[in-house]
């Protein structure tokens, strides 16, 4: 047992310890009700793993509670494709009304800081035949 402790200790810091996380956030604006537009970097906050030189897979939070499951592909020279899994409790929707997928470009801002636009639109359409996308504003840190 002891050996086996050991071994998922020592696989466990080495996971770590050769591991690249990044810590990612949207910036978000927002009205209140004298018409003012203010800014927040904090609503939508999250941890992303690198698991190698094109993927990372991360967790996001809402500020109202919501988990977002995240999956960034590198494409090409900062260029990156996105898909996201928007979690539902108790939902009762399909899976493809939960996904977005999505479309970036990292623009390095200083040593490890990065500035990423990117562009988001959900996988299925309404029931207008329409797919409304947004344009996001992230930043992101590389531990």
């Amino acid at each position: 047992m002891n050996k086996l402790f050991l071994t998922m200790t020592l696989a466990l810091f080495t996971t770590i310890a050769s591991a690249q996380y990044s810590v990612i956030t949207t910036v978000t604006s927002t009205e209140d009700e004298a018409g003012e537009t203010t800014y927040n970097a904090t609503d939508k906050i999250g941890v992303g793993y690198q698991v190698n030189e094109k993927l990372m897979v991360g967790l996001t939070m809402d500020g109202e509670d919501k988990y977002e499951l995240l999956g960034r592909y590198a494409l090409m020279n900062r260029v990156w494709g996105a898909c996201v899994y928007n979690h539902a409790k108790d939902s009762e929707t399909e899976l493809m009304d939960n996904i977005e997928l999505g479309l970036g470009y990292s623009f390095k801002v200083w040593d490890k800081l990065y500035f990423d636009p990117n562009y988001t639109m959900p996988a299925k359409s309404n029931e207008a035949g329409e797919r409304e996308g947004t344009f996001n504003l992230s930043v992101s840190y590389k531990l």
